[in-house]
């Protein structure tokens, strides 16, 4: 009889790089912010829309997190989470009801919840190491103060601008018209929380042609990109054009966060969440994308 033999030093074992209570601590709260998504009533488009803004940002949330929580980020639990998002706009056919839309949500959040607890019950399975690079905490916890001040910041965006519209004694109003006003504001809001912001820098050339960025945070690495939408830059639109965006960055030496701010003042944007999905999971080992729209 043959004796059989396994090569076992090329199967490579995934492992935590912190503890195994700590990585039970964080699921267990991703489960109880998503089991409040699950549960969450919703009885018209507007609280549809609210609740696809809030599970993309929680199933994004969840995707970095078992990126970072393992010693290779293409991980196989990375994998067996990630979601297999949806496209752009309704393609072919009839739009879908309320209730079919309804339907859709809460089955993706559904499936996104059971695949994490599926990861919690097998923690204690996995191995762990113990590594303290200090440099990377310390770099990994400016990148969170960063993002805490820019998501902020993204929020209440359109509300400093409404703000505007209205000034003492009757002088000129400051009106956002287009995306040149979206850029002034942003600029002027960012410099109250960042020292180095280098704005319409060049980027790298991309499909032989050179342009500029908006503005590059250069301590943080991380670069900010504009859109306000209108009657012309929807969904598909918008889309489309960050999409050429995000391949352009990519070769972005200073780059290694990008943000999407999208203004949908007139609310031309149909599938909020869906946008923002989408274009979140256009991230790479190289680059990582975030995506915001306001007022959601």
């Amino acid at each position: 009889m043959k004796k059989r033999t396994d090569n076992i030093s090329e199967v490579h074992r995934d492992v935590l790089v912190k503890t195994r209570e700590r990585f039970k601590s964080e699921l267990d709260a991703r489960l109880e912010a998503g089991l409040e998504l699950i549960n969450r009533p919703i009885s018209n488009p507007t609280e549809l829309g609210q609740s696809n803004s809030d599970f993309a940002a929680w199933d994004d949330y969840n995707v970095e997190l078992l990126k970072q929580s393992f010693d290779r980020p293409n991980n196989d639990y990375h994998k067996d989470y990630a979601y297999t998002g949806i496209h752009f706009g309704v393609i072919g056919g009839s739009r879908p009801t309320f209730q079919e839309s309804l339907n859709d949500h809460k089955y993706d959040i559904q499936r996104q919840f059971d695949r994490l607890r599926l990861i919690r019950d097998k923690v204690d399975l996995i191995d762990t190491v113990v590594i303290e690079p200090e440099p990377t905490v310390k770099k990994k916890d400016e990148f969170h103060i960063a993002m805490e001040k820019l998501d902020n910041l993204f929020r209440r965006f359109h509300r400093i601008a409404q703000t505007l519209r209205n000034r003492y004694k009757g002088r000129p109003t400051l009106l956002i018209a287009d995306e040149y006003d979206v850029q002034d504001l942003m600029l002027s809001l960012l410099k109250e929380h960042f020292d180095d912001i280098r704005d319409e820098e060049y980027v790298p050339s991309y499909a032989g042609a050179n342009s500029r960025i908006d503005f590059l945070l250069k301590n943080e690495k991380i670069v900010v990109e504009t859109k306000m939408t209108n009657e012309k830059l929807r969904d598909k639109e918008v889309g489309d054009q960050l999409l050429i965006d995000i391949g352009r960055y990519k070769n972005h030496p200073d780059c290694n966060v990008l943000i999407l701010f999208i203004y949908d003042k007139g609310d031309f944007i149909t599938n909020k969440g869906g946008l923002i999905r989408d274009l979140n999971h256009m991230s790479t080992d190289k680059i990582r994308i975030f995506t915001f729209i306001n007022p959601e």
